[in-house]
């Protein structure tokens, strides 16, 4: 999906935190059952889908600065109280919706060991619906022995409901082979798993694998070829690129023309993670997109919405403003939608709603 569908003064009207009709103002308003419900004024501003970010990191290990070198070095999550990593990912779920963020998918792939996967995997856990809808990410890239996470931690994770996609990394940080990469993504379906793959450089043998496998989606920099986008699209399998890195070289936005051009689905991701340089603002996204790789606005807030949604295999719940849907949306203090990707160092969001609630509204100044 690459256009969008705009209504000129368009309404919604939720109920119980659903979408119930979406249309003109003036039919909505003559609605029965739109009597007697509290009205937002919207007028001279867009209301969108609210985004949703696929690739990101919650619980991340903090930085600690030497006294005496100044170097900084992360520190084990194994180490820290729950309580502590709690709160700086509600900090940062909290920072994510204030930019009209309010799904996400959140991978464990910074922890080393199993124990700092499941408190990861439980902070998520604790922080579902606060204010982000999070999609767990299982991203064992410690377990090196592919026996051991076929045979006991793909069950453990999935008997325990702690995540529904697992996420395999092929190339430097995976360490396992493609025979090896195959068996885990056989299990892992087996056990209901959905499946994503993450590569720095997406080859023949890597694609064949996702799409033999049904991956739900490719974290990748590297956008696919010509023949990898017509397979990839037929098997309904999104590619998901890394805002920060996307399209450095002139190349990369030419073969995303191509692939767009072609019928691929691509969503945008931030790969946020709190050390380093990094952001998730989703206008910065939107510039990237545009300036980087050559999207249109259209195709970029497609990218950071609907595509986003359906790499999470969340596209029933949010993604768009249907009936039927979680009432998930933002109003854009901008009265074109055109706007909001010439702005990358700001954030234009006035209000931001959550199944029907608003959470989020944007303070005016005092002037004493």
């Amino acid at each position: 999906m690459r256009e969008l569908h705009i209504v000129n003064d368009g309404a919604l009207l939720v109920h119980n935190g659903i979408i119930q009709e979406s249309g003109t103002t003036q039919r909505i308003e003559n609605l029965q059952k739109a009597r007697g419900a509290r009205e937002i004024d919207a007028l001279g501003r867009v209301v969108m889908p609210a985004f949703i970010d696929p690739d990101a990191v919650l619980v991340a290990p903090p930085l600690q600065i030497s006294r005496t070198t100044g170097e900084a070095r992360e520190l084990r999550l194994s180490v820290l109280s729950k309580r502590r990593l709690e709160l700086a990912a509600s900090a940062a779920a909290a920072a994510w919706a204030r930019c009209g963020v309010l799904s996400a998918g959140a991978h464990s792939g910074y922890a080393q060991d199993l124990r700092e996967t499941v408190k990861i995997l439980r902070i998520h856990q604790l922080l579902q619906t606060k204010p982000l809808r999070i999609r767990s990410i299982f991203s064992p890239r410690h377990i090196a022995d592919s026996d051991v996470l076929i045979e006991k931690w793909l069950p453990a994770i999935r008997k325990r409901s702690l995540a529904p996609v697992l996420e395999l990394t092929v190339g430097a940080e995976g360490g396992r082979t493609i025979a090896e990469l195959r068996s885990i993504a056989m299990a892992a379906a087996g056990l209901g798993y959905s499946l994503r793959i993450r590569a720095a450089r997406l080859d023949d043998e890597i694609h064949d694998l996702a799409v033999e496998a049904g991956a739900v989606a490719i974290v990748s920099a590297s956008p696919p070829s010509a023949e990898q986008i017509r397979r990839q699209t037929a098997a309904g399998c999104i590619h998901v690129m890394p805002g920060m890195v996307a399209g450095e070289d002139g190349a990369s936005a030419r073969q995303v023309r191509v692939g767009l051009d072609a019928g691929a689905a691509l969503a945008l991701a931030s790969s946020y993670r709190s050390a380093g340089a990094s952001s998730f603002n989703p206008q910065f996204l939107l510039y990237v997109a545009k300036e980087r790789l050559g999207l249109t606005d259209e195709e970029a807030i497609v990218a950071s919405t609907w595509n986003a949604a359906c790499s999470l295999r969340m596209s029933h719940v949010t993604g768009s403003l249907e009936p039927g849907k979680t009432a998930d949306f933002v109003l854009m203090d901008v009265s074109d939608y055109r706007d909001l990707a010439r702005r990358p160092g700001h954030s234009d969001v006035q209000l931001t709603v959550r199944a029907g609630q608003t959470i989020y509204r944007r303070g005016g100044l005092i002037l004493d």
